[in-house]
Formats: structure tokens, C-alpha cells, sequence
């Protein structure tokens, strides 16, 4: 076990534990020496990355996350930009976090919304989803039912019913089809 006293913006004192091949490859400081930041990142980063896993478990057990939002998350509470990638790859590669089903799920909303890709996309973008990722999903979810493009746009006619082409335009514009 190795005892930090770690000194920044907030100083924190943080117990890790550590190979002895961390330690040394750290140059086996003793009480009250000062580690350069190379060296701390090698006593700590395997702790930290173990704590940034915990916190992004919680943090997924709280509600569906991509991949970006939740380096994101991981990022604004203080874990270092590796140290939550780390998480995030981790968070995966154990299947907690599945953007393609989040995605299925979310088409399927914007189909009884009635949204057109022009709409929806822009949102989708914000929330963490790559440009590929939705458009891997747009058209599995067209052969599945999920998300009928067309049968979107025509049940927007159906149930608007405009009087002229121009009205029709105007509100496929408004719903994101042009």
C-alpha cells in the first residue's frame, strides 16, 4: 500500500495499492518525496482507472449513456481524460453499454413523433452518437419496422391532411423530411 498526499487545486490524500513493479518503476519514493507526474501516473492510473469503472457503473445503473457522454461524466468528476476512456472501453467490452439498442429505442420515439432524420439527427449528434453509428441503426431499423422513413412522412400527411402542396412542404420542413 502507498499512501499519497496528492497536491493540486483541491490537495487530496488517496491510499493505493500497488505492484511492486509500479513502485519501482516510480523510483520507490520515500515518505515526503516529491513524484513527478510521469511517476504518479504510475502508482496511480490502475487504481484510477478501477474507481473511474465503479463511478461509470453507477453512473449507467442511473440511466442509458453513450460511450462519449459517459467519458464525459467520468471527465467532469475529476478522472483524467485516459483514466475514462479507460472506464468507458472497460464499460463495453462488458456489454454495459449498448449505443445500438439506445438508439433502436430512441427511432422508434421519433417514428410516433413523427421526426424526420433532420430533426432527430442533430439531437442524436448532441447526445454522444457517432454520424455512423446512426446510420448503421437508420437502416437497421428500417428492416426491422422500427423506422419507415416514408411510412413516417405519409402518417404525417395522413394525420395533418394539408389542403395544398405548399402546406404539405412547409410541414414536412417543420417535422425534419426536408
Amino acid at each position: 500500500l502507498v499512501t499519497l498526499r496528492v497536491r493540486g487545486a483541491v490537495e487530496r490524500v488517496h491510499t493505493y495499492r500497488v505492484t511492486e513493479e509500479e513502485y519501482c518503476e516510480a523510483g520507490s519514493p520515500e515518505e515526503g518525496d516529491e513524484v513527478a507526474d510521469e511517476a504518479l501516473a504510475a502508482l496511480t492510473e490502475r487504481e484510477d482507472i478501477r474507481l473511474a469503472y465503479e463511478r461509470a457503473l453507477k453512473i449507467l445503473a442511473a440511466g442509458d449513456n453513450t460511450a462519449a457522454a459517459l467519458a464525459r461524466k467520468l471527465r467532469e468528476r475529476g478522472f483524467s481524460p485516459t483514466v475514462s476512456q479507460a472506464a468507458v472501453e472497460r464499460a463495453l467490452s462488458n456489454g454495459y453499454i449498448k449505443e445500438e439498442e439506445m438508439l433502436l429505442r430512441q427511432l422508434s420515439l421519433y417514428a410516433k413523433r413523427m421526426w424526420g432524420p433532420r430533426k432527430f439527427f442533430p439531437v442524436l449528434l448532441q447526445k454522444g452518437f457517432s454520424k455512423d453509428t446512426v446510420e448503421m441503426a437508420l437502416r437497421r431499423a428500417a428492416e426491422e419496422g422500427i423506422y419507415d422513413k416514408e411510412g413516417v412522412k405519409q402518417a404525417l400527411i395522413d394525420e395533418y391532411r394539408p389542403a395544398t402542396a405548399a402546406e404539405a412542404k412547409a410541414l414536412l420542413y417543420k417535422f425534419g423530411f426536408c
